[in-house]
């Protein structure tokens, strides 16, 4: 796992004003708001829609904006620090350390096995959260940097 994270999420519940508000502040651009396909579900087997968000193009740090909807682990009643996100090259066996530290899986893509792919969110019991992704996404995610507006 990295030791420097790669974004910060933060959610809101207005993410065009959290956009603009965001911009004015810090002097960022933004990609196109997306919403990936498909549902997540947590852990616990609670659907989670995709949510609808944003990265800022600047870096290295990038800020991950996310509308978060009622009812889903994103749901957010104003701006608010989320998670930061680190990249991984052993996704499953970095969320088996942080387990063994104390640390709840939250939410994962897993595979046939059970085992997490693509990311994991996992959070303490303090409701301090990560995002582990996998680094074989980077390409995407460079990608998504890069598109155009």
């Amino acid at each position: 796992m990295d030791a420097v994270p790669f974004h910060i999420g933060i959610t809101t519940d207005d993410l065009g004003a959290s956009m603009l508000a965001l911009a004015d502040a810090l002097g960022v651009t933004w990609t196109t708001p997306t919403a990936g396909e498909g549902v997540f579900h947590t852990v616990d087997g609670v659907p989670q829609p995709r949510p609808i968000s944003c990265v800022s193009r600047q870096g290295p740090i990038h800020l991950d904006l996310i509308e978060g909807r009622p009812g889903t682990i994103w749901e957010s009643a104003g701006p608010r620090l989320h998670h930061f996100a680190y990249w991984t090259d052993d996704l499953a066996t970095d969320v088996a350390r942080l387990a063994a530290e104390g640390w709840r899986l939250e939410m994962t893509s897993p595979d046939a096995q059970g085992r997490p792919t693509l990311f994991a969110y996992l959070i303490r019991e303090d409701g301090f959260r990560l995002e582990l992704i996998d680094s074989a996404g980077r390409p995407h995610y460079q990608a998504r940097l890069q598109a155009p507006s």
